[in-house]
């Protein structure tokens, strides 16, 4: 079950939009999983450590299709209502995106700085 937004048009394109960026998201975790992973632990990743991680991400991909077929069902886009939608979604991914980029970039210097002096 889940909680229904107004009938706002507005705001309906935008809750669509931002559900639809969480499933292209949760779908990049599922193809670069090693990746990803890196935003929580350190490699070398344990095989149990791997699989547990797949599976969080795997769920999480599913539950982002399932929210958004319940949304698209309960408020259907109208025709109008498609390419504002698509535009709105488009610059949320593209936020994630760098957002992700970011993060990634970070995670790579992290790993590359060399170790403490005294260590």
């Amino acid at each position: 079950m889940f909680v229904s937004i107004p009938s706002d048009p507005f705001a309906q394109r935008m809750n669509i939009a931002f559900i639809f960026t969480a499933a292209c998201w949760t779908l990049w975790w599922n193809i670069q999983w090693k990746r990803v992973m890196g935003f929580w632990l350190r490699p070398p990743y344990r095989r149990w450590v791997q699989w547990l991680f797949r599976a969080f991400f795997a769920l999480c991909f599913l539950g982002a299709l399932d929210r958004l077929f319940q949304e698209l069902q309960a408020h259907p886009l109208t025709k109008r209502d498609i390419g504002p939608t698509i535009g709105i979604a488009a610059i949320m991914c593209a936020v994630v995106a760098l957002m992700s980029i970011f993060g990634l970039w970070m995670l790579d210097r992290r790993d590359r700085k060399p170790g403490i002096p005294g260590e």
